[in-house]
């Protein structure tokens, strides 16, 4: 398994969507998620246009079994697919263990979870993203071990993995992929980052580092600036690329 920091340096230079899903597809299952898939959250004539979408639900890279994907397909589970229509509202990951305690779940959707399930995918996480034009995403991660992965456990490191895979291809698509001379930080910003990058909310680093949250967020809104980051795991992924931050 490659570590996290190998893995933003490689996907980085990948030439194409196809090297960067698959890049993607390797550090996922090294951390035990050996199914992974990207599709966009709309299925609108423009969006499925712009992305080449030749199937009904609008799966761009698909690394999930070719059997649940036929089944998925065929029995149009795209229109009552609970994990879908529960991230396509969130900015957050969603963990589809929990999905029950979230929202209410009808029969069908129930037996969409079910079948997942048994078509070998366990331990499953969605997680948003927000490409160009304004288009969103959802990268997902399953398992097929059907044991306990610990997905919470996992779940900021794949939200940073997930993100550099999505910078990468939007990276490629726009042509936008050179990175330029690292910007500099002043040391505050750096540690403010590097706990950031930890999963530490802008309360827990000013407990740890003896300031004001106020303070934490002015240090972050300023390297965010820095590093052309428009949201945390933005700026991380920028950072970590840069050699600022390790993670």
């Amino acid at each position: 398994m490659i570590d996290v920091a190998s893995y933003i340096e490689q996907s980085a230079l990948a030439q194409t969507p196809d090297e960067a899903f698959a890049l993607f597809r390797r550090m996922a299952a090294g951390l035990g998620f050996d199914r992974t898939l990207l599709a966009g959250a709309s299925n609108d004539a423009t969006f499925r246009a712009r992305y080449a979408v030749t199937a009904s639900a609008p799966i761009i890279f698909n690394g999930f079994p070719d059997h649940w994907t036929r089944a998925y397909l065929e029995r149009g589970y795209l229109a009552v697919d609970p994990v879908y229509a529960f991230i396509r509202t969130q900015w957050r990951p969603v963990i589809w263990a929990t999905l029950p305690d979230q929202m209410s779940l009808d029969p069908l959707q129930k037996r969409v979870m079910a079948e997942a399930a048994a078509s070998g995918l366990h331990n499953g996480v969605s997680i948003p993203m927000h490409g160009p034009n304004g288009d969103a995403f959802v990268v997902s991660l399953a398992s097929q071990y059907s044991g306990d992965l610990g997905v919470e456990r996992h779940l900021a490191r794949l939200r940073l993995v997930a993100a550099q895979f999505f910078f990468s291809l939007t990276d490629i698509w726009t042509s936008e992929g050179r990175i330029g001379e690292a910007p500099a930080l002043t040391p505050r910003e750096r540690e403010c980052m590097q706990w950031t990058a930890a999963g530490k909310s802008a309360w827990e680093i000013g407990q740890i580092l003896s300031i004001s949250e106020a303070t934490v967020r002015f240090h972050l809104s300023n390297a965010f600036t820095r590093l052309g980051a428009a949201n945390r795991m933005a700026a991380v992924v920028r950072a970590v690329r840069w050699g600022l931050i390790a993670v």
